[in-house]
């Protein structure tokens, strides 16, 4: 039993340890970023580094967007900004009429937090 013990023991400080604070590698940038602005396709913010400062950053969205008939996907380099426009950004949300298949503009959104990471302070894709 004293075995058993010790293992879980083992497992809760490992599983504790895991994401910590300071490891901003592969996070959502909206719990590690703050300041964001939005000039499409550019995203700008201010992002927490591993040692805990913040750096500026931008990412162009091109790098990590596609328009697929009208509705955006996380893609590398899927260059969505030719076929959208009118794009905003409402938390982690980006809304913009993308142009489907005939030419007609559809309102379609997503959530960034699951195409963009916070890596040391630089946002990525």
């Amino acid at each position: 039993m004293q075995f058993s013990a010790t293992s879980a023991a083992f497992i809760l400080v490992a599983l504790s340890t895991r994401g910590s604070a300071t490891d901003s590698s592969d996070i959502n940038p909206w719990y590690t970023c703050e300041n964001y602005n939005l000039v499409n396709p550019m995203l700008y913010a201010s992002c927490r580094k591993d040692n805990g400062s913040y750096d500026d950053t931008n990412i162009n969205l091109d790098k990590c967007l596609t328009n697929n008939d009208g509705v955006l996907y996380c893609v590398k380099n899927g260059d969505y900004s030719p076929t959208c426009s009118n794009c905003s950004l409402t938390n982690d949300v980006l809304v913009c009429d993308c142009k489907d298949k005939s030419q007609n503009k559809q309102s379609t959104s997503i959530d960034l937090a699951q195409c963009l990471t916070n890596s040391n302070g630089v946002l990525t894709c």
